[in-house]
């Protein structure tokens, strides 16, 4: 985060800028969007490098399940840096459900 704050902002992005109206709509795009974002992105990576061993996947991909379970969980603790937010769950639970079930109806009905 430091990085960005020291790097000079292109004059470019000002065009692009749109500041969001406090609402339910703006708060999801700015703080559970992107914690689902990172989780699918988590899942379809294991998923990549596991693509024909189909065991070792799913073990992989629970235990990044886990950890991500843990991960979110522990900051309630104030144990490391964030903020516990049960929409954050939520949304990764509709990441993950998604993802598994465009992953069953396309992916692996190919496969058999």
């Amino acid at each position: 985060m430091l990085l960005f704050e020291w790097m000079p902002k292109p004059s470019v992005l000002g065009m692009f800028y749109k500041p969001l109206l406090s609402s339910l709509f703006a708060g999801i795009i700015k703080y559970n969007l992107p914690d689902m974002l990172w989780f699918l992105s988590g899942i379809l990576l294991l998923r990549f490098i596991w693509f024909y061993n189909k065991k070792w996947q799913s073990i992989y991909i629970l235990c990044f399940y886990g950890i991500a379970l843990i991960f979110e969980t522990i900051q309630s603790l104030n144990n490391i840096p964030g903020t516990f937010d049960i929409m954050d769950l939520f949304f990764m639970g509709i990441g993950a459900f998604v993802e598994g079930f465009l992953y069953k109806t396309f992916i692996n009905r190919r496969l058999i």
